[in-house]
């Protein structure tokens, strides 16, 4: 039942964003560039921020878990909401739609949904192997984390099956994070409003920094239970943007027709 669980959650993490993107670019009838271009920025937005999160490895081993959860927010947002500037200011300077900045963040989110489904398919792969053997005998582990290793398939395999289901919802709260994000961002460009990329940035790292602090404080399923509200939010954002750029819309055909 658990290698069903998490069967079911690496391939929904993997194929429902496919979907999604197949869906979404009929639907709009725009090129797909938007959503590669999304993808992409997520991907060029970690190859910086990874590395800064493991070189302050030991400040954050060594700080309080608030001051951790802020730390990690704030570089999530700042990294991400950076990405995203870039990408509408200098890359995508024609794209100034809600249904652009809707493809981008499905791009966005849905690609580190990919990624992580992978993960996840690896690390049951992993795990399954690791279940019949011993792990004394297996030359990949060092004799010092032996017994971390013995832990973690132990933890790994004493889960509940719904557990396993935690981390596909997750993406899909997350999806709606970033198409939320995306539209602020893109939004503060077409306005010439600063402040929206700011409150993307807030926004994004006050989500991570609750998540954070939450999952090691009151455990995995009521954090899940603060991320499904934060998605909530994150779509009354969405619908609540479409008429800003449908007014943006206006405005420059009327400008257009004026001369």
């Amino acid at each position: 039942m658990l290698i069903a669980a998490y069967t079911v959650s690496f391939l929904g993490m993997i194929l429902l964003p496919i979907f999604l993107w197949i869906v979404f670019t009929r639907k709009f009838a725009l090129p797909w560039k938007l959503v590669l271009a999304g993808g992409l920025t997520f991907i060029a937005s970690q190859i910086l921020h990874i590395p800064v999160v493991f070189g302050l490895n030991n400040f954050l081993k060594s700080a309080s878990l608030l001051v951790t959860a802020i730390a990690l927010g704030l570089l999530a947002g700042i990294f991400e909401e950076t990405a995203r500037y870039i990408l509408f200011k200098f890359i995508l300077k024609k794209s100034r739609s809600w249904k652009d900045g809707v493809l981008v963040g499905l791009g966005h989110g849905g690609i580190e949904a990919v990624l992580i489904g992978a993960s996840v398919a690896l690390t049951l792969v992993n795990m399954i192997a690791y279940r019949s053997v011993d792990l004394s005998t297996v030359p990949s582990i060092p004799p010092e984390q032996l017994a971390l290793a013995q832990q973690q398939v132990e933890a790994f395999w004493s889960a509940q099956p719904f557990m396993a289901l935690l981390g596909f919802f997750e993406r899909i709260f997350a999806m709606c994070l970033h198409i939320s994000l995306s539209l602020m961002v893109l939004y503060g460009l077409a306005k010439k409003q600063a402040v929206w990329f700011w409150l993307a940035l807030l926004w994004h790292a006050f989500v991570d920094a609750v998540a954070v602090y939450a999952s090691q404080s009151i455990g995995n399923l009521p954090t899940e239970g603060l991320i499904a509200i934060f998605a909530a939010i994150s779509v009354w954002i969405i619908f609540k943007m479409r008429p800003k750029f449908e007014q943006i819309n206006e405005i420059s055909e009327q400008e257009a027709v004026t001369g």
